[in-house]
């Protein structure tokens, strides 16, 4: 599970040096991750006829990721990394709402508490500490929503079906859906002829080393562990792109002291809820 987010971190760095747009960006990494699948599944040997009903579902997701993805991208292209990957730090108080509704199971006051804690300081931390406007930070958050939705979602899908023949599913689905959004803005359309040497290499280590693999990952682990335990294990993402972004935009991501206390913090909120857990 920490490999799997370990791995996840390095996506906002490649976003930042990608200098494609949010929808193109988007679009080319499901274009790689679409060519590489097929032949994955045919390795493992897979069927893959899925009932209609899972099929919908697999839709679903694949919708949720879409727009996780858009928003993500367009925060760190908007906003920078560092406002990005905090943003998704709440996405532990967005699965403790959603998770019970999905698994239909009752809430827990403790995981709300915290993850509206968590919430509130991301909030606070990124208003005041990066200077980012209200656009910024709704894409944050609204990244985090969607990232929530789909892994919960996700949690109960990859319990019925096997990782890879999902993966094909869902990121088809969400590889329309962004196709949808080159209707609604034409101008962002990048040809492939146009793509630049480096930032074809950069998609591709994108869409297969961080996405392949690492999608596959958590598919497997949210075959024994609930989303919001994944969703804990998320939080540290922030932690590893900040660290990179730190060594590779030495200028363009200077934060303050009190940027860093405030980390630890909600840090120490996920550590509590996590101890807490382990006792119970």
């Amino acid at each position: 599970m920490h490999l799997t987010v370990f791995v996840w971190g390095f996506t906002a760095i490649l976003g930042r040096l990608i200098s494609l747009s949010a929808i193109p960006l988007v679009w080319y990494r499901l274009l790689v991750v679409l060519a590489v699948m097929p032949f994955v599944i045919w390795w493992r040997g897979l069927p893959l006829r899925v009932p209609f009903a899972q099929l919908r579902s697999f839709a679903v997701a694949g919708t949720l990721v879409a727009l996780h993805w858009l928003l993500f991208y367009g925060c760190i292209k908007h906003a920078g990394v560092a406002v990005a990957v905090l943003c998704l730090s709440t996405i532990t108080f967005f699965t403790a709402l959603l998770e019970p509704l999905v698994f239909k199971r009752r809430a827990v006051l403790s995981e709300l508490l915290i993850g509206f804690g968590v919430m509130i300081g991301v909030g606070f931390l990124v208003k005041v500490e990066t200077n980012t406007d209200f656009t910024g930070l709704m894409m944050g958050m609204g990244s985090a929503l969607f990232s929530s939705a789909f892994g919960t979602l996700n949690g109960k899908l990859a319990r019925e079906s096997r990782g890879e023949v999902m993966t094909l599913y869902e990121l088809s689905a969400a590889a329309l859906v962004t196709t949808l959004f080159f209707v609604l803005q034409p101008g962002t359309f990048v040809a492939p002829t146009e793509l630049s040497g480096t930032d074809g290499v950069l998609l591709l280590v994108l869409g297969v080393g961080c996405t392949v693999l690492p999608w596959l990952w958590s598919l497997r682990v949210l075959q024994t562990l609930a989303p919001y335990a994944m969703a804990l294990a998320v939080s540290l993402e922030p932690v590893y792109a900040m660290v990179l972004a730190w060594f590779i935009f030495p200028g363009a991501e200077q934060l303050t002291w009190r940027f860093y206390v405030g980390v630890v913090v909600l840090l120490g909120l996920v550590v509590l809820n996590t101890s807490r857990k382990r006792a119970k």
